[in-house]
């Protein structure tokens, strides 16, 4: 007895498992590499500016250490006791540490949150800022 072989439904067999496995996936929590951040220069500073959206200042942590700054904050989550039809965003503590590529001076770190945007500046520590070398 022969039978035949029909590669459409094993190729929609696989289409339906692919679809199943990406909807689990949607819904469960995943690691996010929170928060995101732009590092880059401007004149003697090193500008960091992270996104933390729905994050308030008076749950940020910024320190420095060690030359590498880090970030923490804490997401709370506006609608905890209301189910969620879908959950995209995540919620909870977050924390990273970013070495710096210079040594900065730790007395001139400024820090500020704007429309979700937390932006640092640190200034480059004199020993590493280029000096003119006079020629006698």
């Amino acid at each position: 007895m022969f039978t035949t072989y029909d590669l459409l439904d094993d190729v929609l067999t696989l289409r339906d498992m692919v679809d199943r496995f990406f909807d689990e996936a949607s819904t469960t929590r995943r690691r996010v590499d929170f928060p995101y951040v732009n590092v880059y220069e401007k004149d003697d500073d090193i500008v960091i500016r992270a996104i933390a959206p729905g994050v308030s200042s008076s749950d940020v942590n910024v320190q420095l250490a060690d030359n590498t700054l880090t970030i923490e904050m804490n997401r709370k989550e506006d609608y905890a006791d209301k189910p969620y039809l879908r959950k995209e965003r995540e919620f909870g503590s977050y924390k990273k540490s970013i070495k710096l590529p210079y040594y900065v001076d730790p007395d001139k770190v400024e820090a500020s949150m704007n429309n979700g945007i937390l932006t640092i500046k640190l200034t480059k520590h004199e020993s590493v800022k280029p000096r003119k070398i006079t020629i006698n």
